[in-house]
């Protein structure tokens, strides 16, 4: 029987996988089916995700050839495409959902059936579990495309890929995920694509989905990648100024100087090289010399 949504797992971790897989066995609505994606990992995720097999639609693959250490993006593709509902949603291995949230969103597509992008609020967990920060809770109706990415830009909200739910044919028109080094900004730069696509993002009260950040096991924290950091937010301010002539405004200058202010002194703590610093400055600099010029002055490593 085919489901309405397609949960998709592109797991590499295991130590949070079983409580990843606990959250989507006690969801109040079956109207799902799930995919875990093994990205050639070294650990056995196969006896993790098998014990689950008798509780709910499940399938899973190993993958021969690693992605996600060149193109995580990739990944979620493949990953996506070992699917055919015509609703996905991509869940880490380390996320956690509420109990009720297929329900509800199923609850809100029928009562938005014209809506093809949704939106539940977004809770940050430590590796304990505990709630460390929230978003705002979202009440009903759509958020436009532009106040969206400025809402992340700014800093008003933190994103992550749990938190959305789209259809297959947005995704197809779509062309995909946005492509930039280790998946940095490819989300954020997708969800402002379908959400232009879309009309907006439709959003689903209630609980939130929980994205868990814990030091070290993801790119945000980790010191590892910060080359390929620089690399990608310089890479998302071009394609942004090139793409959507629509931003060229002084307002989304402002929202971009704080973005790039958050990467600067809180994801790269300081550590920006040279060359990353000034590809950043020149790719900010397409939206606004003033924000650059301020950037170079205030920000410089």
């Amino acid at each position: 029987m085919k489901r309405t949504l397609a949960i998709i797992i592109p797991a590499y971790k295991g130590r949070f996988l079983s409580a990843a897989l606990d959250s989507v066995a006690r969801q109040s609505c079956r109207d799902f089916a799930v995919y875990v994606g093994d990205d050639c990992s070294p650990e056995d995720l196969r006896s993790i995700v098998e014990r689950y097999s008798g509780n709910m639609d499940l399938v899973y693959r190993r993958f021969d050839r690693n992605l996600g250490g060149s193109d995580l993006a990739a990944h979620w593709e493949r990953c996506i495409e070992m699917s055919s509902e015509p609703y996905i949603q991509l869940f880490s291995d380390d996320d956690v959902m509420p109990g009720d949230a297929v329900e509800r969103f199923l609850k809100t597509k029928e009562r938005c059936p014209d809506s093809e992008f949704f939106r539940m609020q977004l809770g940050i967990i430590d590796e304990n579990g505990s709630l460390c920060r929230c978003n705002p809770p979202l009440t009903e109706g759509i958020t436009d495309a532009r106040t969206l990415l400025c809402d992340k830009l700014s800093g008003r909200i933190s994103s992550a890929t749990c938190e959305y739910i789209f259809s297959a044919e947005l995704f197809g028109r779509c062309g995909g995920f946005v492509h930039f080094p280790r998946a940095w900004c490819a989300d954020d730069a997708t969800w402002f694509r379908m959400a232009r696509l879309a009309g907006g993002v439709t959003s689903i009260p209630g609980l939130p989905m929980l994205w868990r950040n814990v030091p070290g096991s993801n790119i945000s924290d980790s010191r590892d990648f910060d080359r390929d950091k620089e690399s990608a937010t310089a890479g998302f301010i071009r394609h942004l100024y090139e793409n959507y002539p629509e931003l060229r405004d002084s307002r989304f200058a402002k929202a971009l100087y704080a973005y790039v202010k958050c990467i600067l002194t809180i994801s790269l703590d300081g550590r920006c090289s040279r060359q990353g610093f000034a590809d950043i400055c020149s790719a900010l600099g397409k939206f606004s010399a003033l924000q650059a010029a301020r950037t170079r002055i205030g920000l410089h490593p």
